[in-house]
């Protein structure tokens, strides 16, 4: 991990930014428009497995003293749980987690997601997140597979269950009459 402060360094020439540092962008098939300002960059992308590396900037401070709100971290976590999947339609569910400690500006927290249940569209994906050696972060995301966009499966669902209601009310009415 890196031990500097981004916000220490003189020389802007050192400072590499978090979507200059992503080597992996061309491996990664989920969620290809995420800001990666917001949510980190891959550095170790495996099979079930993905790091990731959150740095943290103004937008996501909420107070005058430097504190980073937790939903920024949250969506740091979840985008580290996708990439351990990694498949072009999979959609977070649910999560249970716990932050160990709070996030100030400058800090760059480094998440390892392990993903379970492979065979499976229903996954869990336990998402680990340091700041040096001080975790801060602990949460299990479910998450689940699809084979088309979340929009259009919403979509044939819905045109579905308006079709079964149609017939239903059609029978009724010929019942009635």
């Amino acid at each position: 991990m890196a031990e500097e402060n981004i916000y220490d360094i003189k020389d802007e020439s050192q400072i590499i930014l978090p979507e200059d540092e992503n080597p992996l962008r061309n491996e990664i098939k989920t969620a290809p428009l995420t800001k990666l300002n917001f949510s980190g960059t891959a550095f170790l992308l495996e099979k079930n497995h993905a790091k990731t590396r959150f740095f943290t900037t103004d937008d996501m401070v909420c107070d005058t003293e430097g504190l980073i709100h937790s939903g920024f971290i949250f969506m740091g976590a979840n985008h580290a749980a996708l990439l351990a999947i990694n498949e072009e339609f999979c959609v977070s569910i649910g999560a249970r987690i716990n932050f160990f400690g709070p996030l100030k500006l400058g800090d760059v927290v480094e998440f390892d997601a392990q993903a379970r249940f492979e065979e499976s569209r229903k996954r869990e994906v336990k998402v680990l997140g340091y700041v040096k050696d001080i975790k801060i972060f602990e949460g299990v995301f479910q998450l689940v597979t699809l084979e088309e966009h979340i929009f259009l499966a919403q979509q044939k669902n819905i045109q579905k269950e308006a079709a079964i209601r149609q017939k239903k009310e059609r029978e009724e009415a010929k019942t009635n009459s």
